[in-house]
């Protein structure tokens, strides 16, 4: 008996200290969880909470703890649902310690974080039964009540929103450019031809094993660029030179796609750097000056597409709540002037973030947990009236915007596409990127872009000191635009009602110009242009020390015109009286087009219709001329002179066929001359005054 009572004591000792042990455990593992929540270390804090959820799964403390982790994650939200259920199914407290181990009830806030877990898995009816149960559990002065009502308009939201679904085609930018990471966070130049983008991937050359994330396991972020190839397709991702130890993120890229905004992190306070293309070296990130960068919390950027205005995102002191956006402009010493908030039409109690600004400068992209979002952050555009204020932000609707968070949205120049990402099940992993057409958006754009290509000469490589000019007719501004060294492609902006002057320079020559013009009215276009380069030895260079021996210059070919009386030297001369007009234009080097852009011509063609009131009928006739300098751009130089001619003549016609004229009543165009005239070409075309009197548009207008 006595023996039995000793091993009984023994067994029940042992007993006991086992359960002291475990308990032990299960309170040096439950503080040192919520030591990690405190410090937002989410997924290593789920770890051990699931730990503790396999011993113990009826704990509604544990599950809430579990399901309030999963809910704070960016990849894993979804399985907070089952955790929370089974937390609030369960009695609740509003008497709850959440440091207590040996608290095993879920607090009331449960319901709300059950709500918030329903409302993204869209059980939206569940998520409102849910938010309305916790309104009759608290006070209105408790901290979540006016968060709980605010949930309960968004989940109304979200179901007006679905309902009515907008005609997005939503497609993958493929295993090119997405894979098994997280890859995100894109911007694209305006030509769509480079994609700037945020990748959590193991490099190629492996050198970032070891520099990870301590929270997620992930890589940390790096920047990639992929360029699209003649053919449209996207290749192999580059990783950028700037990329460092620690997280380097995407922000926007200038128009051209050779000014990069880059997010760094540094002790928890976030600012905006910039890195600028050099050949094909991007330069070491310089933080931006001025009233951008703050003590606070700086997030994103963009820049308008004239380069004078920056938007951007700060949580600094002042604003209507959380991060704002504000925008700083440029000043004439090129610095930027103090930062303007952009006002309570935009910016919200809430949070705004992620702001774009469009190619035209007048609707602004971004997004906002404010306004009448469906779930977390939205994508809300607003359009710049013509009084300069801000319209009433617009939700971008549903499915782009979903229950949650949906904040980086790049558009396209012409707003038709847009660039995002997301985490989809059909996806190559995590986030992938997303191109999304939008045929139906009411968004119009009414620019020209004018890109391209300069190509080098087979065998050279494109000169360094290689630029194009764009002279805006209007306000006589003059912008500078480098074609990108890789390949030579460059793009800018033509805002309209304007008339345009473009050069393209090659070590201090214009080896091209030409006009175009973008009327008021005019619908968003795309103006493609190539330009080509003359071997080196034809633009004056590398010849020989053997002296080039000049054959005489042929007398000049003699074309009989109508008697005008003008003088030809003047380029412009119109007599109603005489019921004649005159219009001549010189070019450069192979150059070919020209448009009503041109005071002179417009100048004449004015002239031209005030005859046709006065007389009823007026003949057109156009001559055409290119020089015997070798054509880059066309077969020969007699295609190159009937190309100047049809482009004068559909010039000609366009302008009065627009004005209400018609043709072989109103005007008549007589049978074209074109010319190849001039000297014959000595391998010397710098010397551009022995050729140009040849390459010519000429244009009479009589009734005779």
């Amino acid at each position: 008996m006595r023996r039995f009572l000793l091993c009984a004591a023994i067994l029940i000792y042992a007993s006991t200290s086992f359960a002291d042990n475990l308990r032990g455990d299960f309170n040096q593992q439950f503080l040192e969880a919520n030591q990690l929540m405190e410090e937002k270390l989410w997924n290593k804090s789920i770890d051990i909470w699931l730990s503790l959820f396999s011993t113990n799964n009826t704990n509604a403390n544990v599950n809430y703890k579990l399901g309030y982790c999963f809910l704070q994650t960016s990849n894993e939200k979804l399985k907070a649902l089952p955790y929370l259920k089974a937390a609030a199914t369960r009695e609740v407290t509003t008497k709850y310690d959440p440091y207590d181990p040996t608290e095993v009830k879920a607090p009331v806030e449960a319901y709300y974080y059950l709500g918030r877990a329903y409302h993204i898995s869209y059980e939206l009816d569940d998520a409102i039964a849910t938010y309305n149960e916790l309104l009759t559990l608290i006070s209105k002065k408790h901290h979540l009540y006016a968060a709980t009502e605010r949930q309960l308009e968004m989940c109304n939201e979200a179901k007006k929103q679905k309902a009515d679904p907008k005609n997005y085609v939503i497609t993958n930018l493929g295993p090119k450019v997405n894979n098994d990471a997280n890859d995100y966070s894109p911007v694209l130049s305006l030509d769509e031809t480079a994609l700037f983008y945020t990748s959590r991937r193991m490099r190629i050359d492996s050198t970032n094993t070891d520099i990870t994330d301590f929270d997620t396991g992930e890589w940390k972020e790096d920047i990639y660029v992929s360029y699209k190839d003649a053919t449209g397709n996207w290749q192999e991702p580059e990783l950028l030179n700037i990329n460092t130890d620690a997280h380097a993120a995407t922000i926007s890229v200038s128009p051209d796609g050779q000014t990069l905004f880059i997010y760094y992190d540094e002790d928890g306070n976030g600012q905006i750097y910039q890195s600028v293309l050099i050949g094909e070296t991007w330069s070491q990130p310089e933080l931006l000056g001025s009233d951008i960068n703050s003590d606070a919390w700086e997030t994103h950027a963009s820049l308008s597409p004239d380069g004078k205005t920056l938007y951007f995102v700060s949580d600094r002191e002042g604003g209507f709540g959380g991060r704002d956006i504000y925008r700083c402009v440029k000043l004439p010493n090129d610095e930027w002037s103090k930062a303007l908030n952009v006002g309570a039409t935009i910016n919200t109690e809430y949070e705004e973030d992620a702001v774009f600004i469009s190619a035209d400068g007048k609707t602004l992209y971004f997004g906002s947990t404010g306004h009448n979002s469906m779930g977390g952050f939205d994508i809300f555009y607003s359009v710049l009236g013509d009084d300069e204020n801000w319209s009433k932000p617009e939700n971008i609707g549903y499915p782009l915007n979903t229950v949650d968070d949906d904040v980086f949205f790049f558009p396209s120049a012409d707003q038709k596409r847009a660039y995002y990402s997301s985490r989809k099940e059909e996806g190559y992993g995590l986030k992938d990127i997303y191109m999304i057409d939008m045929p139906d958006t009411p968004i119009e754009t009414d620019l020209a872009v004018l890109k391209g290509f300069i190509i080098a000469a087979p065998g050279e490589e494109l000169p360094e000191d290689c630029y194009i000019l764009v002279t805006n007719n209007k306000n006589g501004e003059v912008t500078e635009y480098r074609p990108r060294a890789r390949d030579g492609a460059y793009v800018a902006v033509l805002p309209p009602c304007s008339g345009y002057h473009i050069e393209y320079v090659v070590e201090q020559d214009i080896i091209q110009e030409e006009f175009i013009n973008v009327p008021c009215e005019s619908a968003y276009s795309v103006i493609d242009k190539e330009v080509h380069l003359l071997p080196v030895h034809l633009r004056g260079k590398g010849l020989t020390e053997e002296p080039i021996v000049e054959e005489p210059t042929p007398d000049p070919v003699v074309v009989e015109h109508p008697d005008t009386g003008f003088d030809p030297a003047n380029p412009v001369n119109v007599t109603i009286e005489d019921a004649s007009a005159y219009f001549e234009r010189f070019f450069v080097y192979d150059a070919g087009e020209w448009s009503l852009a041109e005071d002179k011509f417009a100048e004449f063609m004015d002239g031209v219709k005030a005859i046709i009131d006065a007389k009823g009928k007026v003949n057109l006739k156009v001559e055409s001329s290119a020089s015997n300098v070798p054509s880059s751009r066309f077969e020969n130089n007699q295609k190159l002179t009937e190309h100047r001619n049809k482009t004068a003549r559909d010039q000609i016609k366009a302008a009065l066929n627009d004005a209400g004229y018609v043709e072989g009543k109103d005007y008549t165009l007589t049978r074209p001359t074109e010319l190849v005239q001039g000297p014959k070409y000595a391998n010397d075309a710098i010397k551009k005054s022995k050729y140009e009197p040849f390459q010519y548009i000429k244009v009479w207008a009589s009734t005779k």
